[in-house]
């Protein structure tokens, strides 16, 4: 699968971020948490779209934990609830998978990037975050036909010296 790759400036982001692993639905339950407090539209920059912003620590390695977090991009984090926490991630490129089976492809998609593309790519992973966009186009829930974009964030590979 080739990815599509495009260049996004800062986005900032906005969620109740969960650490620990996906086992036992925990994103799902991370999900209930974030949609019980939503956002006012005019913070918002599209109403239409949800991220799953995923930001990796050692803990990703060594015990298979990291930062999950349901959000929505804002404007800025200036009128966020005190139970919500800010996220400014770079301009940067990314390579975009889709998953095309809904949230049961996810993982495949993952692999597909990291496992695959990238090591037989001129790029490497440029950050130690990555997220899912959920497109209320293209996802309406957890169906067959669902449509979720996975972005990881890239650049060129040094030049062998």
């Amino acid at each position: 699968m080739e990815p599509k790759i495009v260049t996004l400036g800062p986005l900032v982001l906005a969620g109740r971020p969960y650490f620990g692993n996906p086992e036992g639905g925990a994103f799902g339950q991370a999900w209930d948490r974030f949609n019980a407090q939503p956002i006012s539209e005019p913070s918002r920059v599209n109403s239409k779209i949800y991220y799953g912003l995923q930001v990796y620590g050692p803990e990703f390695m060594s015990a298979h934990k990291w930062t999950y977090m349901p959000a929505v991009e804002v404007r800025d984090l200036s009128d966020l609830p005190n139970t919500l926490f800010g996220k400014v991630l770079p301009a940067c490129t990314y390579a975009v998978f889709t998953a095309r089976h809904g949230l049961a492809s996810i993982p495949d998609a993952f692999m597909e990037g990291y496992s695959n593309w990238i090591p037989n790519s001129r790029y490497e992973v440029a950050h130690a975050f990555d997220f899912e966009v959920y497109d209320d186009e293209r996802f309406h829930g957890d169906g067959p036909d669902e449509e979720i974009d996975v972005y990881t964030p890239i650049r060129e590979k040094a030049a062998a010296g």
